[in-house]
């Protein structure tokens, strides 16, 4: 008996080691490679990936032969071909890549990156993505999923989680189609296929995971030029902000041009691809209807659409006259339509140039610098610059700015609305803000 169980022993022993040198070598994972963050998915022989340099993305597919990863690569301006093959330990892996049409060879090389432990049965997709189509947003509520992409500017996608693929539809100006991704062990990738309406052929579709700067947040200004002719010089609020947070190392201004809807719907979709918590100051003229570009009216359904999954968003704002005299703020929270929410402040009258300007230097602090809730930072306001309520104070130069904040899910403000106070323009050459 005890000869029949060795032999049976060794039997066994064999047939694994077997086993493992005929298993294909592993090379799904994430990986810090010659050419950025490189991460990998693999189904037998079947490889797919993507790699990220900064904001630069390349992608590859292939097959392992002969325990190599033989593949083909593609990046916005080039392509070609190369191998990858794996260290004994699989921690590491050496191998050459060449562009198409070259002879040379170059020396491609990685190291595995440590996986997290693998994330439960219903993993979210919840994020900012990097990958084959640009910057894509998702929202993830419970198992449903919507967001958009850069891609084609204005691109969309919706969808259904089920374990940890995600199955959707897309749409962009000129296409629609389906497609699905798979979440990476780590968290950290999605790999996936999409193809057309009408189509049969699949096409890869692949990103990285952005992950948060830890303590970084933005102010992003959204501003439409103020001069009406070259007789006024230059203006712009955008550059006052960034000069004046030049000192706070953890707060990024960005500041962007607006002269209609589209522009202003390009750049408050950009606001959603930043992975850090946001807050958005709308710089324009104004009315109790909405925002005024280019001789239209941007209203509360197009306010709500464009910032619809800007999740990070903190607080938006609009320094901008008179837009907060009706009910603009309400009814673009109740268009958000279970999308991303947040508070909205502004202005019930024709505020002073001088008054906002020094009123928003510090409402923006209170909010970015020192991490102010912004409804806590607008009562602040009241109690450090008075003149930012609802009422005219007795003997005082300039009229109340009368600075309201709407917040989701709150009932109107309760105070009345204040008569419109003729707009006090600042001496030349500075234009009028609002």
């Amino acid at each position: 008996m005890k000869t029949h169980r060795s032999a049976w022993a060794v039997a066994a022993w064999l047939v694994l080691v077997h086993a493992a040198l005929a298993a294909e070598p592993q090379f799904a994972g994430r990986w810090q490679t010659t050419f950025g963050t490189m991460s990998l998915s693999q189904q037998g022989s079947d490889v797919q990936g993507i790699y990220v340099s900064q904001d630069d993305v390349g992608t590859l597919e292939g097959q392992i032969k002969e325990n190599k990863l033989q593949f083909k690569y593609q990046e916005p301006d080039a392509r070609g071909e190369g191998w990858f093959e794996l260290a004994a330990d699989g921690k590491s892996f050496s191998g050459q890549w060449r562009e198409e049409g070259d002879a040379a060879w170059a020396g491609w090389e990685g190291q595995r990156v440590q996986s997290a432990p693998s994330p439960p049965a219903e993993a979210s997709f919840d994020g900012v993505w990097l990958g084959t189509y640009g910057r894509m947003r998702l929202v993830q509520h419970g198992k449903q999923v919507q967001g958009s992409y850069a891609y084609a500017d204005g691109s969309s996608i919706s969808g259904t989680v089920k374990g940890r693929r995600l199955s959707f539809q897309y749409t962009e100006p000129n296409a629609a189609g389906e497609g699905y991704f798979e979440l990476s062990d780590d968290r950290s990738a999605i790999h996936g296929k999409w193809r057309a309406s009408g189509e049969t052929e699949w096409s890869a579709w692949s990103a990285l995971r952005v992950e948060p700067t830890p303590g970084l947040v933005w102010l992003v200004v959204i501003e439409a030029p103020w001069e009406q002719s070259l007789d006024r010089p230059e203006y712009s609020f955008g550059e006052m902000l960034k000069s004046f947070f030049a000192r706070s190392p953890n707060v990024q201004v960005r500041q962007r041009f607006f002269n209609d809807e589209a522009g202003f719907r390009k750049w408050c979709r950009e606001v959603s691809y930043l992975a850090e918590p946001a807050v958005v100051a709308i710089a324009s003229h104004g009315s109790p209807q909405g925002l005024s570009a280019g001789g239209t009216t941007i209203g509360p359904e197009a306010i709500a659409d464009a910032l619809r999954n800007a999740g990070n968003v903190r607080l938006l704002h609009f320094s901008a006259c008179l837009t907060m005299q009706g009910d603009l703020a309400e009814r673009t929270l109740k268009n958000l339509k279970g999308g991303a929410r947040f508070p909205i402040s502004g202005y019930r009258t024709s505020v002073d140039w001088a008054a906002s300007a020094v009123l928003e230097f510090m409402y923006f602090e209170l909010v970015l610098t020192r991490g102010m809730e912004p409804a806590k930072a607008v009562e602040q306001l009241r109690i450090l610059m008075p003149f930012s309520g609802p009422d005219d104070l007795p003997g005082a130069e300039l009229k109340s700015a009368g600075l309201r904040i709407a917040l989701p899910g709150a009932p109107p403000a309760a105070e009345p609305p204040q008569k419109p106070a003729a707009a006090d323009v600042p001496p030349p050459p500075a234009p009028e803000r609002k």
